[in-house]
C-alpha cells in the first residue's frame, strides 16, 4: 500500500466528514490492521464499527476505545463479554432487530447485571436482505423492548443501504433513498414515543462506502430534539480501489460532491510472468489466493522488466480469467511482455483483498518499506 494514497485518502474523508458536519466510524472488517484503525482514529474517526463481536474484541486490544458492532448480538458469551467491556470503561453498540433478540440480551444482562446500561441501535433492513426489522411498525415494537428492559439504553437507529441494486424499474439511487428515508421515519417514530430521553445523544447510522453521500443527505432531514449523531461507516475509503468500488463511490471516478474531491487506490499486487504459451496469452503468478474475485477482476498497471529497476506505468487490460495461483492476461500478440517481468495489478473490492495477507507493506512512492501493517483475520 501506498502511505501517500492512505494520507490522501484518509485527509479527503475527514474533509468530507467536517463540512457535512457528520461522524466516521470505519468498517474495521475491510482491514483489520490494527495499524490502520490507528491512523484512522488519530484522522479524527469517531469510532470502528466491527461486523462481529470478534472483530470487536481485536479492536479492543489494538487499543480502540469505541465500537459500534454493526450486527446483532445474541450469543450470552458475547454479550457477557460486552458487559464486562462497559465495566472497564470501553464503549460499544450493537444493533437490535427482534423482541427475541432483546429478550436474550436482558436475561443474559440480568446474570450479569452491568455497572451501566448496554446502548443499542434498532436497525431498519431491506425485504429479502439481511438482519433488521422490515417495516417501522416492526421497529416500535423492539424499541419498546428495549425501552422495558432494565440493562438497555436505546441508543439509535440505524441500516446498511449497500446491498440495493436497480430493481424494477427503480435505480438503485432511488431504492437507497426509500431505504434511507424508512430509517429516517423510524427514528422520528422512536423519538415522538420519548423512547430516545435516556441516551446522551442519538446515533442515527449508515453509509457503506457507495452511497454515503446519500446517506448525509437523506439523514440531514432527521429533525428531534435530542442531540444527534449522524454516522457513516465507510470502510473502504482508506484504501479505495481501480474496480467497482472506484466507479461506485462518491469520492471516485465520477465524483459526487460540490468539492470534486477524489480518493486514489492505495493498493497494488505484484506478480511475475510465468509463462507466454500463446502469442496473445500471459499467466502471472498470483490468484485467488492473492486478490479479490467478488467484483471486477485485478486490472493491470504497471510493468519492471526483467533485469530493469525502472517501473512503467500502462494502461493495461483486465484479467480475463483467474484460478488459485494464475492470473490469466490476454495481450496483444506484439506486447513485449516476457517470462520473468514483474507486473503490478490494480485491484477491486479491498475487503477480500486485505483477507489474503498477514502483513501488508506500506510504502513510499519509491517503493521504500516505511511500516507493515499486520492483519488479524
Amino acid at each position: 500500500m501506498f502511505e501517500s494514497a492512505i494520507e490522501h485518502n484518509s485527509t479527503t474523508m475527514k474533509r468530507f466528514c467536517e463540512r457535512k458536519g457528520v461522524s466516521l466510524a470505519p468498517h474495521g472488517k475491510t482491514t483489520m490492521a490494527p495499524a490502520l484503525f490507528r491512523r484512522q482514529l488519530l484522522d479524527g474517526a469517531w469510532a470502528m464499527t466491527a461486523a462481529t463481536t470478534w472483530q470487536a474484541m481485536t479492536m479492543r486490544e489494538a487499543g480502540v476505545e469505541r465500537v459500534l458492532i454493526a450486527n446483532e448480538v445474541v450469543v450470552p458469551g458475547e454479550i457477557e463479554w460486552l458487559a464486562n467491556s462497559l465495566d472497564e470503561g470501553f464503549e460499544v453498540y450493537c444493533y437490535v432487530d427482534s423482541v427475541e433478540g432483546v429478550d436474550i440480551m436482558d436475561q443474559t444482562l440480568e446474570h450479569i447485571q452491568p455497572a451501566r446500561p448496554l446502548p443499542v441501535l434498532v436497525e431498519m433492513g431491506i425485504a429479502g436482505g439481511r438482519t433488521g426489522v422490515r417495516t417501522v411498525a416492526e421497529g416500535l415494537l423492539v424499541a419498546a423492548a428495549v425501552v422495558r428492559s432494565p440493562h438497555l439504553v436505546l441508543s439509535g437507529t440505524a441500516g446498511f443501504e449497500g446491498i440495493l441494486g436497480p430493481c424494477d424499474g427503480r435505480s438503485a439511487e432511488e431504492r437507497v433513498d426509500e431505504f434511507l428515508d424508512q430509517v429516517v421515519a423510524l427514528t422520528h417514530a422512536v423519538d415522538a414515543e420519548g423512547w430516545f430521553n435516556a441516551a446522551d445523544e442519538v446515533i442515527v447510522s449508515a453509509g457503506g462506502s457507495a452511497y454515503f453521500d446519500q446517506v448525509v443527505d437523506r439523514f440531514s432531514h432527521v429533525d428531534i430534539d435530542s442531540p444527534l449523531r449522524v454516522v457513516i461507516r465507510s470502510g473502504c475509503y482508506i484504501s479505495h480501489d481501480d474496480g467497482a468500488l472506484h466507479q461506485a463511490s462518491p469520492l471516485g471516478a465520477n465524483p459526487r460532491t460540490e468539492h470534486h474531491d477524489q480518493l486514489l487506490p492505495a493498493i497494488e499486487v505484484w506478480g511475475v510472468v510465468l509463462s507466454r504459451p500463446e502469442a496473445s496469452r500471459a499467466l502471472v503468478g498470483i490468484g485467488k489466493r492473492d486478490v479479490s474475485t467478488d467484483g471486477l477482476l485485478p486490472v493491470l498497471k504497471k510493468i519492471r522488466r526483467r533485469g530493469s529497476t525502472e517501473v512503467e506505468m500502462v494502461a493495461g487490460d483486465r484479467v480475463v480469467e483467474i484460478h488459485d495461483q494464475h492470473a490469466f492476461l490476454d495481450l496483444d500478440p506484439n506486447e513485449s511482455l516476457g517470462v520473468g517481468d514483474l507486473v503490478g495489478f490494480g485491484i477491486s473490492h479491498p475487503c477480500t483483498t486485505f483477507d489474503k495477507w498477514r502483513s501488508i507493506p506500506i510504502v513510499d512512492d519509491d517503493y521504500r518499506v516505511v511500516e507493515v501493517a499486520e492483519t488479524r483475520f
